[in-house]
C-alpha cells in the first residue's frame, strides 16, 4: 500500500472534529483524488492500525463512504474503492447540469452590481493567469467562478448538492483544463453564462450551460476510459 505513506501526511488529528470526521474526510479526499486506487481493498484494521486509532471510526468512515458509492463491499474481498462507469458520469453530469440551470436563473433574479462586477474581475483575472499558463490558477479560478455563481443564488442546499456531484469527478475535471484550447473555451463560456445571467436571458441559458457540461463531460469520460478504470 504505496499510498499509506501519502494518507499519514495528509490526515491532521490536531483539528477540531471529532476523530471519526477527520477520517471520513481523509478517505473520502484521498478516493476522490485517486490517491487510493480504484479496486483497492481497505482493510478496517489495517488503517486503524497504521493511524494509530480504535477501528470505530475508520468503520463509521467507510459506512459513510459506501452510503456515498465512493466504496462497495464485496463478499469474500471486503471493502473496495468502486469503479467509476461512463454510465455514472453521464448520470452526474445531466443532473449536475439541471443544477446549474436552477442555481443561474435564481441567480438572475437575486445577483448584485457588487457581485457582477466581482465576478467580471474574476474572469478578468482567469483570462489574464490563462495567457501566463498558469493552469492551477486557471483551475481554481474556475472553481471560484462557479462558487460565486452558486452563492448568487442565494441557494444554499443547491450549492451542498452540486459541490458533491462535482467532488466526486474532481480527479478527471482538473485532467480536462489541461489543454489550453479548453481553457480558453471554458473562460469563454463562463463569460457567456454571466451575460445570459445580467441580461435575465432565461431563454439561453439552459442551452449555454449544458452546452458547457457536456464538452467537459466527453473528456472525463475519455479519460476514464484511457485510464481504464470502468472496465
Amino acid at each position: 500500500m504505496e499510498y499509506m505513506d501519502k494518507i499519514l501526511k495528509s490526515i491532521n488529528f490536531n483539528q477540531d472534529k471529532p476523530i471519526r470526521e477527520i477520517v471520513y474526510e481523509c478517505l473520502r479526499e484521498n478516493i476522490i483524488k485517486g490517491v487510493i486506487p480504484v479496486g483497492e481493498r481497505i482493510v478496517e484494521k489495517v488503517f486503524a492500525d497504521k493511524l494509530n486509532i480504535s477501528r470505530t471510526p475508520v468503520r463509521d468512515a467507510l459506512r459513510r463512504l459506501e452510503m456515498e458509492e465512493l466504496v462497495k463491499s464485496i463478499p469474500g474481498k471486503g471493502i473496495v474503492v468502486k469503479k467509476i462507469t461512463v454510465e455514472e458520469v453521464i448520470e452526474i453530469y445531466k443532473i449536475r447540469a439541471n443544477l446549474e440551470v436552477l442555481a443561474a436563473e435564481e441567480a438572475m433574479e437575486n445577483i448584485t452590481p457588487e457581485e457582477i462586477k466581482k465576478i467580471q474581475d474574476l474572469l478578468d483575472l482567469t483570462e489574464e493567469m490563462n495567457n501566463q499558463g498558469n493552469v492551477k490558477e486557471v483551475v481554481r479560478l474556475f472553481a471560484e467562478f462557479n462558487a460565486q455563481i452558486y452563492e448568487a443564488s442565494r441557494m444554499k442546499r443547491l450549492v451542498t448538492m452540486i459541490s458533491k456531484l462535482s467532488e466526486y469527478l474532481k480527479r478527471f475535471r482538473d485532467i480536462s483544463m489541461s489543454e489550453n484550447k479548453r481553457r480558453e473555451k471554458g473562460l469563454k463560456e463562463h463569460r457567456e453564462i454571466l451575460n445570459a445571467i445580467v441580461e435575465k436571458n432565461h431563454k439561453d441559458i439552459d442551452e449555454i450551460i449544458k452546452r458547457h457540461l457536456q464538452f467537459s463531460m466527453e473528456i472525463v469520460i475519455n479519460e476514464i476510459r484511457a485510464q481504464g478504470i470502468d472496465k
